[in-house]
């Protein structure tokens, strides 16, 4: 039995933070052999009222550092200052659908104790308008990987449940799981599809829970109410940290379960 765990949109510095102390006491309470995260809202790159997330070498490494083996994205991969050189790092991967001549890889490949494990990194429309179809990246990733891995792992990025489903049951029995991110906020679906493909439509967020999505609403509310741009600034939200994770068991090349923390 091999165990993976996937950690949710990791939301600014307390996400960050978060990890950095509770992370590897989770290693060792569930032993898991894979631990991947989605890390595009990991630094708060621009607080103005227009700002973004992102990805900054130095949160990186003290992410890869609590262990963390590989780290993927989404409409924010290439956000902030930084966008450009995070995606030197061959542990960082972007929407592999989202065209060929975008900066960084959206596959990789982890390995551990004889266990080659590929992953995959897609996008809907609904996070970005200009992608590609995410059915057609997968096959040709697969015909690409053929006999070079032994399981799968999808982060499906977008908001449609019924995207990410049907896109789940379209590589049933191909992929040992189909994870959603990109919400923020988990969702309770998770199950096996028939072939052994574990599932949830969102693994939520790791990050600040007294706010919108890891930020403070009012820049939100603002806009809500004046149709104008906002003039507040972005802010990360305040309270304790919620933890989006979920681990998967796997039996051979299949999932047997799926459970969050």
């Amino acid at each position: 039995m091999r165990r993976l765990l996937f950690v949710g949109d990791i939301v600014g510095e307390p996400g960050l933070g978060y990890l950095e102390t509770r992370l590897p006491e989770l290693i060792a309470t569930h032993r898991p052999e894979f631990v991947i995260a989605n890390a595009e809202n990991l630094s708060l790159t621009r607080p103005e009222a227009a700002g973004s997330f992102g990805m900054t070498p130095g949160a990186l490494e003290r992410l890869f550092a609590a262990g963390v083996q590989m780290v993927t994205g989404g409409n924010h991969s290439w956000d902030g200052p930084h966008g450009l050189t995070a995606h030197r790092d061959r542990r960082v991967l972007r929407p592999l659908n989202y065209g060929s001549r975008a900066p960084g890889k959206g596959a990789g490949v982890v390995q551990r104790n004889g266990f080659r494990l590929g992953l995959i990194n897609l996008t809907s429309r609904t996070a970005l308008a200009q992608a590609d179809h995410p059915l057609d990246a997968f096959e040709t990733q697969l015909a690409a990987w053929q006999g070079e891995v032994d399981g799968v792992l999808v982060d499906f990025h977008g908001e449609s449940v019924v995207e990410k489903l049907t896109f789940a049951y379209a590589v049933a029995g191909r992929a040992v799981a189909v994870l959603g991110t990109h919400t923020h906020v988990p969702t309770l679906d998770t199950r096996i599809l028939p072939g052994g493909t574990a599932y949830v439509s969102d693994v939520g967020m790791t990050g600040p829970s007294e706010g919108l999505q890891g930020l403070a609403p009012e820049p939100f509310v603002e806009q809500a109410r004046s149709r104008l741009p906002a003039s507040v600034p972005l802010r990360l939200a305040e309270g304790p940290v919620e933890l989006g994770a979920i681990v998967i068991d796997l039996d051979g090349a299949g999932a047997a379960a799926i459970r969050r923390l």
